[in-house]
């Protein structure tokens, strides 16, 4: 396989602990935040570990990949497909895509983060597989923005966003696919 494709040890260490080194600061930050007044962060501790749950499964997801291959692109999907879901359960739980987080209608993101879990399951990190794994995720994605249009929540531009993310995604498995091909 060509060099250029394929991403070497020591980037994958050093890219490993900045990744890590993220979560950490991440769950630091708030912790900081909440010791000077009037900043508006106010965490629990269930706050704290339902978020080191998330970075750690995001983390671990990751992981896996890097462990999966060292092809360059599949990484990057990989990262963009999990990025994708990341984002769709962190703003659904903290402050809601449709309303309040306490909208029903809110429940399709989880389901979008569960169904990107079958996804990525179901084709056991085929790179062709997960190529088209991911248009079927875009569409479902699409599917659900008109069902909130038909229900009165305009969510077009976030869920392109996500469908964006989704087909980007699936571009590179599709490329990763062919690149093990030609090797």
């Amino acid at each position: 396989m060509n060099q250029n494709v394929m991403m070497s040890e020591r980037s994958t260490r050093v890219l490993r602990i900045a990744g890590w080194s993220l979560a950490i600061m991440l769950l630091i930050a708030p912790a900081i935040a909440m010791q000077f007044p009037n900043t508006g962060v106010d965490w629990t501790a269930s706050d704290f570990v339902f978020a080191a749950l998330v970075f750690a499964l995001v983390g671990g997801l990751l992981e896996l990949a890097a462990r999966a291959s060292r092809n360059i692109s599949y990484r990057a999907a990989v990262l963009m497909a999990v990025a994708c879901a990341f984002l769709q359960l962190w703003i659904t739980l903290a402050v809601g895509i449709i309303g309040s987080e306490n909208n029903p209608a809110n429940w399709t993101y989880i389901a979008m983060v569960v169904f990107a879990l079958s996804v990525s399951t179901v084709t056991r990190g085929k790179a062709q597989a997960l190529s088209r794994g991911m248009v079927v995720m875009a569409v479902v994605q699409l599917s659900f923005s008109a069902m909130h249009l038909l229900d009165g929540h305009f969510t077009a531009v976030i869920d392109l966003f996500f469908a964006w993310l989704w087909l980007g995604s699936s571009r590179l498995f599709a490329r990763a696919a062919r690149q093990t091909l030609e090797s």
